[in-house]
């Protein structure tokens, strides 16, 4: 009789304990999460939840962080392998970083850099903006590269500060050929004297468009659709207008 009330008594303890176990996990779970999680301070750092941005890594190169890195048409491809070309050493000229030293009379020596970018209309496309931008930049000795497309044109140009100092004022007067199209705004950026003999580039070239037909074919399809869309709302504004008045004048 004693062992069988054990056994009873075993047996209704294991399966209160069986059916309690669920229960007491969550309790448990519930004791210990406010331990576990940190609060979030939101002073410190801002709370993105789950929009949180992954974080942002360089393109790494052959072992190398390509860090503010910008497309240049002149920039020689690497070689598949990690051998790197070497040129031989040429020996630069030491500029003179004081500034009185430097008056009317010596300012040209002075080399320099910048960076340039025009929105606009351009015919033919850009054609001929392309050859009078080429002939003013190549008649005042700059080194560089230029590309001129029907919408933008940008390039990098090297030079004497004189020379340098022309440009930029062509380009930011506008001085250019009801034949070749129109700017609408011009940037500058990157500007740099005092560089060093021998400059990056030695000659001016002009980039052209080699993309493959199927790639520019995308683009001129993305640019009829928004072409078709401006048109769409044109329409639409038009017509919303002459409702308009149509009401007003009833």
């Amino acid at each position: 009789g004693s062992n069988a009330q054990l056994c009873s008594s075993c047996w209704c303890h294991h399966s209160r304990d069986a059916s309690a176990m669920p229960i007491w996990d969550k309790v448990t779970l519930l004791k210990r999460l406010p331990q576990n999680t940190k609060k979030v301070n939101t002073q410190w750092r801002p709370e993105h939840g789950l929009l949180k941005f992954g974080k942002a890594f360089p393109v790494i190169k052959k072992g190398f962080p390509m860090l503010q890195t910008e497309w240049d048409p002149m920039k020689p491809k690497q070689a598949p392998g990690f051998r790197q070309y070497n040129p031989p050493f040429v020996a630069k000229v030491p500029m003179n970083r004081e500034s009185e030293f430097y008056n009317e009379d010596n300012h040209h020596i002075l080399l320099g850099k910048f960076q340039f970018e025009a929105q606009g209309d351009y015919s033919q496309k850009g054609e001929v903006a392309e050859k009078e931008i080429f002939d003013v930049a190549f008649g005042l000795h700059l080194v560089g590269w230029l590309i001129v497309r029907s919408r933008f044109m940008r390039g990098h140009v090297q030079g004497d500060t004189f020379a340098l100092s022309y440009f930029r004022r062509w380009l930011e007067e506008k001085h250019l050929s009801q034949e070749a199209g129109k700017m609408d705004w011009v940037r500058l950026w990157a500007e740099n004297t005092g560089l060093e003999a021998p400059l990056q580039y030695r000659h001016l070239v002009c980039a052209k468009d080699k993309r493959r037909y199927k790639n520019k074919k995308v683009h001129i399809i993305a640019q009829l659709e928004g072409l078709q869309i401006k048109r769409f709302q044109e329409d639409a504004n038009s017509r919303r207008q002459a409702d308009q008045e149509l009401w007003l004048s009833k």
